[in-house]
């Protein structure tokens, strides 16, 4: 079988190879500084010596990101009829707090992906919609732009921190997997939302919904 060279992984790889080690043998690994190319994941030095709080700020940020997402997808589910998925959605913002473990981000991100595959599928049946549904829908909509606005805003946020992991001693590591956790995820978390805000739009308009200022602005920081 063929091996792969050190200096062929990527940073993200490296990382999470690190990040999957028990405890005990991260303890004994030398600074994150050694890894090749983990430096290119940010850009600033300076906010290395405090990577416990960057951490602890970026699981505020991305939980808070989560939660707009998840009750967007909750109300638009409920302009649609859909009633245990939004109920679902709801239950698991409600659940979600500042102290998140990359295990609950992992559950949060499973419940943003069933929902809104849910409401997509929906979606793409063109229901017709009262007038009452409609304005949740439209309410869901700006939510959902909330959301995206949220995670487009932890972009540099999530460049310092993995700047930090360069420095961080392999100690304080097993504190930090939320924050590399949602280092990974965050790009395709951009993407994907930014895909549901574009057809929520689409939908809105093929369906004399107005589309909340609030989109527009969250797509066009993309």
């Amino acid at each position: 079988m063929n091996m792969t060279s050190k200096k062929d992984l990527t940073p993200s790889i490296l990382l999470a190879a690190l990040l999957a080690l028990p405890f005990a043998a991260q303890a004994q690994l030398p600074s994150l500084k050694n890894l090749p190319g983990l430096g290119a994941l940010g850009s600033s030095k300076g906010d290395s010596g405090n990577v416990t709080g960057q951490n602890d700020a970026l699981v505020r940020g991305y939980v808070a990101a989560n939660k707009d997402v998840l009750l967007a997808n909750a109300l638009m589910a409920e302009s649609l009829g859909l009633k245990d998925q939004a109920a679902t959605a709801r239950a698991t913002a409600e659940a979600l707090t500042d102290g998140a473990t990359k295990g609950n981000l992992e559950d949060s991100n499973k419940a943003v992906s069933a929902s809104t595959e849910a409401v997509a599928a929906e979606i793409a049946k063109s229901p017709k919609l009262d007038a009452q549904s409609k304005a949740t829908y439209q309410s869901g909509l700006a939510k959902l732009a909330q959301g995206l606005l949220k995670y487009v805003n932890l972009r540099q946020p999530a460049q310092s921190f993995a700047t930090g992991l360069k420095e961080a001693s392999p100690m304080v590591l097993p504190k930090l997997q939320s924050g590399a956790y949602i280092v990974g995820q965050l790009p395709n978390g951009i993407s994907n939302v930014a895909t549901s805000v574009k057809n929520a739009s689409a939908f809105a308009k093929s369906n004399d919904i107005p589309v909340p200022p609030d989109a527009t602005q969250a797509l066009a920081a993309l």
